[in-house]
């Protein structure tokens, strides 16, 4: 009787559960594509790190207070203040913490990913072919190396976020014609331009999406409408909106092109067309098609997310992307608008930016290679292959209301089927995405390694906690695995990325010089790994002296080294025992005066020029003389023999 009265009593909520995860089933499925593309990030995370630009955002955010300043200056033609606000707050709070990096990427690649599902359930309903446009999405190669790298992460996921959710506002509009859909669009669409400079394209991107339902909306496979009525009518109906989206539009290009005036990023002159349509013609064919077919299924290991497809995958890739289209044109003009969208997205988002910063001295090859530029369209490309395959949801939609008598509510539309070849074909086509994606996604981990990088900066960290208190480091570049000198100059220095590290530690009281000066103590460098070693100055030497020494005195000395320096700036180091007073070094026609001290010391004097001789001249409060042992002529690197701090490298 008990167990016959539990089970009374559990039926009705059972079954309550069970129908309501019925009702919820495709949302649901779709928690758990976001949860386990939240794992697979959560993978790619722990095997990546700071890298590159990374550096440079983080040294420029400890120097910076926050402010209008800051956050509206330009990074490399980039109008950031989303993510310099999110890179200012991780400098601050925790510097080089790579999980709390992690962790801010994780949520915003959640947040991007549910507001994905959100406007696929707002546009087509709870089908289950969302999943597909959502898979292609959470699992897209393209943007793997957008994730991976903290400074582009801050960038395009809060863009995508805004832009999925000013689209689902921006529909919710077109529907019920409410203020506050309209008002949240626009909210959006200021979010995503504070984003990215893509954000000033999700207006266009809104007009056209606004098209693909017109022309795919209820009653227009009877009778189609044209791609100028479809135009026509989105302007008129819509036109407040459009005035709306405009003025915002107007005001952002207006600050944006402002801000880049007052930047060192100088826009490229006429001679660059010939190379951007070679660059348009190369992105699209080598890096946009084969990652929509989940590509590029090999990396350059020289570079970073640079795809390196096999050539035989690239051109078949371009076959099934011209079957894909075709067959999805069964659907009309609606789905011909929707591919038509994409390709317009990844030209004015992503080839137009890069020809507006110039190509600087990089290939065409290595610059369409370059993923990176392609991590937005994603999420494009998601939205389109939705609106090429999938009717949206009739329901509710002003578009072409189907109503009884004035008053009454909208009645439900049948959703139209597509015919059975254009379903295989899709499903087809999806097969060869998660092929490739399988293949894509590992391969890019195992080409682009961070530990060295991580390494680095873990074994600093313990060179700093170990140093001995007012240790004088000679500046130099740190390796170009962890930032290329070649491309950020001083900006790569031991100085800007590992001494924010030694602020943090003040009782150590250690110091970077530019060039070694004066007399120096055991003054130190770091090496490629990031330990501390003795500095030694790589240039020439004199020869021994016979009788041990140059004798400095008043009337000066010309000490000769094994060979001839061209003109340069150098480091003069001479190693000398005597009383204190003053020295006056020369060489190739620079001449410098220092105070010594007396006992032993060496001591380091900048100078610019060529030659083979010193010259040495010393004055003191007493008659007396200086006598120089040794004379190097070169430039300071760490002494490689040297006893290192720490011992040995902390593994990445």
């Amino acid at each position: 009787m008990l167990t016959l009265a539990l089970r009374t009593r559990l039926r009705p909520e059972a079954t309550g559960v069970t129908l309501w995860v019925k009702d919820h089933a495709v949302a649901l499925a779709g928690v758990g594509l976001i949860a386990a593309q939240l794992g697979w990030t959560a993978f790619l995370l722990a095997h990546s790190y700071f890298r590159q630009d990374d550096f440079v955002l983080l040294d420029r955010a400890l120097r910076a207070g926050f402010g209008w300043r800051y956050l509206l200056s330009p990074d490399s033609g980039h109008l950031m203040p989303a993510g310099l606000a999110i890179i200012w707050v991780l400098a601050r709070t925790s510097l080089y913490n790579w999980l709390l990096a992690g962790a801010v990427i994780m949520v915003l690649a959640a947040a991007a990913s549910a507001a994905l599902l959100r406007v696929l359930l707002t546009l087509f309903g709870a089908r289950p072919a969302i999943l597909v446009p959502l898979t292609l999405y959470l699992f897209a190669p393209l943007s793997t190396g957008t994730v991976a790298w903290l400074s582009a992460a801050v960038r395009i996921l809060p863009l995508e976020l805004a832009l999925f959710m000013a689209t689902d506002a921006h529909v919710r509009y077109l529907r019920g014609r409410r203020p506050r859909h309209a008002i949240a669009a626009v909210i959006w669409l200021l979010i995503g331009m504070a984003c990215a400079g893509q954000g000033a394209v999700v207006p266009l991107l809104l007009f056209a999406i606004t098209v693909c339902l017109i022309l795919g909306s209820p009653g227009s496979p009877g009778s189609p409408v044209r791609w100028t009525a479809a135009v026509r009518r989105a302007l008129t109906e819509y036109r407040r909106l459009w005035l709306l989206y405009g003025a915002l539009l107007a005001g952002y290009c207006a600050l944006f092109f402002t801000r880049l005036s007052t930047s060192e990023t100088a826009l490229p002159g006429p001679g660059e067309t010939t190379r951007l349509y070679r660059f348009a013609a190369t992105m699209i064919g080598s890096s946009a098609v084969p990652g929509a077919l989940g590509g590029p299924w090999r990396w350059v290991a020289s570079g970073y997310a640079q795809a390196g497809p096999p050539g035989w995958l690239e051109y078949l890739s371009w076959g099934i992307a011209a079957i894909v289209v075709a067959v999805s044109a069964v659907r009309g003009r609606a789905a011909w608008a929707a591919w038509a969208t994409l390709l317009g997205w990844i030209v004015l988002a992503d080839i137009v930016p890069v020809a507006a910063k110039g190509f600087g001295g990089f290939s065409i090859a290595t610059l369409a290679a370059d993923t990176g530029y392609l991590a937005d369209a994603a999420g494009v490309l998601a939205l389109c292959a939705a609106l090429a395959f999938l009717p949206p949801d009739p329901v509710g939609l002003p578009l072409d209301p189907v109503v009884t008598s004035p008053g009454a509510a909208s009645q439900s539309v049948p959703r139209p089927d597509l015919p059975r070849p254009a379903r295989v074909a899709g499903l087809a086509a999806f097969g060869v995405f998660l092929a490739g994606a399988a293949v894509s996604l590992p391969a890019f981990v195992a080409a682009t390694p961070s530990a060295a990088a991580r390494s680095y900066l873990a074994t600093a960290r313990v060179a700093i906690e170990d140093a001995p208190r007012g240790t004088v480091i000679a500046d130099g570049p740190v390796p170009a695995a962890v930032l290329n000198a070649a491309f950020f100059g001083t900006r790569a220095n031991t100085s800007r990325v590992i001494a924010p590290l030694a602020a943090a530690r003040p009782g150590a009281r250690l110091s970077w010089t530019a060039s070694p000066a004066g007399v120096l103590a055991s003054p130190m460098m770091f090496d490629d790994h990031g330990r501390l070693r003795p500095l030694a100055m790589v240039g020439l030497s004199s020869a021994p002296r016979r009788t041990g020494c140059w004798k400095v005195t008043a009337s000066g000395v010309h000490i000769p080294v094994r060979g001839s320096l061209y003109r340069w700036s150098w480091t003069v180091r001479l190693s000398y025992s005597g009383p204190a007073g003053m020295l006056m070094t020369g060489f190739g026609g620079s001449r410098r005066q220092v105070t010594v001290p007396a006992g032993r010391h060496d001591i380091y004097v900048p100078v610019v020029g060529q030659g083979s001789t010193v010259s040495a001249q010393f004055s003191g409060p007493a008659a007396g003389a200086l006598c120089v042992t040794r004379v190097t002529v070169g430039s300071p690197r760490p002494d490689l023999a040297g006893q290192a701090i720490p011992a040995a490298t902390v593994p990445g």
